[in-house]
């Protein structure tokens, strides 16, 4: 590892990468808005079963150091096992379509699941296949795909849905079909087993001893837990708000999938290339806090009233917001984590960023039948400042690293 993956390496790795990100484009649209609002809208879904369908990508985040134990036990390439989850994936979406709200939801849940818990995987072949100095720019590339196509995907499948509401099963088919294709391309990615950690145990639950261990990490996990409790809470309620006739809106289907995934996901692509070459260049810290502002801004203008003009600048910030948020979520580990144990780092990030997508939801869901949509707004907004606010001792700490070079560092 010390002298880098070959240019043959990390040629074929970006290939492999930017193609897989073609079937995650199609997945993209069903997790963030397309799955709920069929729910909602062909199902008249109850409370509950929106906030498990919202949350099921958590359930896999969750999983995500059982993956990464059992993909070290078992001494299997990283990307083999991927690929036998997205298979896995195949099957639940199958299961969704199938024709009731209830295997409307299982598999919604197995589905997307089966795509999240992989993440530390991907995480450490990122790590392992492409230099440190390019990670961001060539992962950036791949996500920038991935963006493209879900706005294509998630424009198609909302006329469809409003044309057809009755054919949704063809469109949750379409992650069936895009799940297949995914576990063939990752094993045609380079991959090897994971490494065994020296003088620790393989266990299947997360590292929490790194919470003791790294300060940075613990502060860290600390500050994305409030910013993305926050946003997770209004994500799945972007549907809710627009589709319920309560909050004045009532958009159909194509115009909800317009404003959840199309706008934000253009926008992603055109400042996906800018956060690339942020993330290999600037203070880490300082870039999350830049990118917990623009979240902020996104829930002020999208929820404080009911214009057009309101909703497209709150989808834009989001789609600049997220741009970054995607980058950062996928590669900060390896900045900060020992080259052996990325997978734990990221395992560890994993399993938190499933409490709080698993519990978000949820409780959002269930908040706003006692507080009004503005409040629960309100109350996200604060939770990413205060999540930028915990990260700025840090940002002026790491500024001064890097003025006063080598030697401040240590």
């Amino acid at each position: 590892q010390q002298s880098g993956p070959s240019p043959t390496t990390v040629r074929r790795m970006q290939v492999v990468d930017l193609a897989r990100s073609i079937p995650l484009g199609v997945l993209m649209p069903l997790e963030q808005s397309v799955l709920l609002t069929i729910a909602l809208k062909r199902f008249d879904a109850p409370g509950p079963v929106k906030g498990l369908i919202a949350a099921a990508g958590g359930f896999g985040l969750l999983l995500s150091p059982f993956v990464t134990s059992l993909a070290r036990r078992t001494h299997r390439p990283a990307m083999v096992v991927a690929s036998v989850l997205s298979t896995i994936g195949a099957f639940g979406f199958v299961l969704a379509a199938s024709g009731s709200l209830a295997t409307l939801t299982i598999g919604a849940i197995v589905g997307l699941a089966s795509m999240n818990a992989i993440v530390p995987l991907m995480t450490v072949t990122y790590q392992r296949n492409f230099p440190t100095s390019e990670r961001g720019k060539r992962v950036g590339w791949g996500l920038a795909v991935k963006v493209a196509v879900a706005a294509v995907v998630a424009l198609l499948m909302g006329s469809l849905l409003k044309r057809h509401l009755n054919s949704w099963w063809l469109v949750v088919l379409c992650g069936a079909f895009a799940s297949v294709v995914m576990a063939f391309l990752q094993l045609q990615m380079p991959s090897d087993s994971l490494d065994h950690v020296e003088g620790r145990r393989n266990r299947p639950w997360p590292h929490f001893d790194l919470l003791k261990s790294d300060r940075q990490l613990s502060l860290t996990l600390g500050a994305w837990m409030l910013m993305g409790f926050g946003n997770l809470m209004l994500l799945p309620l972007r549907v809710e708000y627009l589709a319920q006739p309560k909050y004045g809106i009532v958009a159909d289907a194509g115009k909800i999938t317009l404003l959840t995934v199309a706008i934000p996901s253009v926008v992603r692509l055109l400042t996906m290339p800018l956060f690339g070459a942020v993330f290999d260049r600037m203070s880490f810290f300082a870039a999350r806090i830049v990118v917990n502002l623009f979240f902020a801004v996104y829930i002020a203008a999208f929820f404080t009233g009911t214009s057009d003009a309101g909703l497209v600048f709150g989808a834009v910030a989001l789609g600049v917001g997220s741009a970054g948020g995607d980058l950062m979520w996928s590669l900060w580990v390896t900045k900060f984590a020992p080259s052996d144990r990325v997978a734990d780092y990221m395992g560890l990030h994993t399993f938190f960023t499933g409490v709080r997508a698993v519990g978000a939801p949820m409780l959002a869901f269930a908040v706003i039948t006692k507080l009004p949509l503005g409040t629960v707004a309100v109350i996200a907004a604060l939770l990413m400042v205060a999540a930028s606010l915990v990260l700025v001792p840090e940002a002026r700490a790491e500024r001064a690293r890097r003025r006063n070079g080598p030697a401040a560092a240590r």
